[in-house]
């Protein structure tokens, strides 16, 4: 019986290793601020690099936070005729938001390894916006002499992500292993 709860006992630090060792490429990004850190793992896994190539290259990583909202909105009007028509739009808002980044070395190395364990992420840089953000009461596009205007904007939906080279980074979740149950 002894041996079967310290077999399942090592088994669950063994299968606890594993999913924490995959939690060290996760990344922490403050979506507010930009700042946060990826891990080397993160950025080797996406883009395809050994640790040496990605030594090598850690000063060309170049980190972008791109985003994606997707609104519905209703564009009032009156027709020629006199006629109200309404139409409903489906407009797409993105944003690319360079993220600040450096590279973290590793004090503990004393044999001037120079190896490092990832990037720091410092904050927000450049903005670049594509789409115009619909506003209730303002004109819409292409209506002239119509007089129309929006009367309903709802957000739809939201998506973003890091991005390192333009290659996504995921989010690996944290897994805590079940509790070993003696008996």
């Amino acid at each position: 019986m002894r041996k079967r709860i310290i077999g399942l006992a090592a088994a669950t630090t063994v299968l606890a290793a594993t999913l924490m060792g995959g939690a060290a490429n996760a990344y922490t990004l403050d979506t507010a601020a930009g700042a946060g850190f990826v891990g080397k793992g993160e950025v080797q896994q996406v883009m395809g690099w050994n640790n040496k190539t990605l030594q090598e290259n850690a000063s060309n990583v170049v980190f972008t936070y791109e985003s994606t909202d997707d609104y519905s909105a209703v564009c009032t009007f009156v027709t020629g005729e006199g006629t109200r028509g309404e139409k409903t739009h489906n407009v797409a808002h993105t944003t690319e938001t360079a993220v600040i980044a450096s590279v973290n070395g590793d004090p503990r190395q004393t044999k001037g390894q120079n190896q490092f364990t990832g990037f720091n992420l410092a904050g927000f840089g450049d903005v670049t916006e594509a789409g115009v953000i619909p506003v209730v009461g303002e004109p819409c596009p292409g209506n002239e002499g119509h007089d129309g205007l929006w009367t309903a904007v709802t957000l739809v939906s939201s998506t973003g992500g890091l991005y390192a080279n333009g290659h996504l980074l995921t989010v690996t979740p944290v897994v805590a292993p079940a509790p070993v149950v003696a008996g």
